[in-house]
């Protein structure tokens, strides 16, 4: 399950910066596909994220009381992981165009999920 959800991670960084900076890839602004693919994607990640995320805690969590660089990321994951939900939803309900502020924070929030699961994996455990 670890690979699927760190896969639909990449995904969906990956899609959401091509929506998101439309100059850099403008055939990504034009299409259906990558939208829906992230929306539906973002849908997955709405299910799959917090159950994995529960179980990864109570699987791990001999290893949470002691103050580490994997479990710093861990804990950076999680609540950007979260964040990007939050701020998904009006996003999905209402569109990025109408609403400024969940979009800004959702791109912030991409972008601290991609380097928090890069120091994750590169950190020794």
């Amino acid at each position: 399950m670890r690979k699927l959800v760190v896969l639909s991670c990449v995904f969906l960084i990956l899609s959401g910066i091509m929506l998101a900076y439309p100059e850099i890839f403008p055939w990504a602004e034009e299409s259906t596909a990558v939208s829906l693919l992230h929306i539906w994607a973002g849908i997955f990640f709405i299910v799959i994220f917090p159950l994995y995320s529960w179980d990864h805690i109570k699987g791990h969590s001999d290893r949470l009381r002691e103050i580490s660089l994997v479990t710093a990321t861990g804990v950076l994951q999680f609540f950007a992981g979260m964040g990007l939900i939050i701020s998904g939803i009006p996003l999905l309900l209402y569109s990025a165009d109408v609403l400024e502020f969940p979009r800004d924070i959702h791109v912030i929030l991409t972008f601290v999920l991609a380097l928090s699961l890069i120091l994750h994996k590169i950190s020794e455990k």
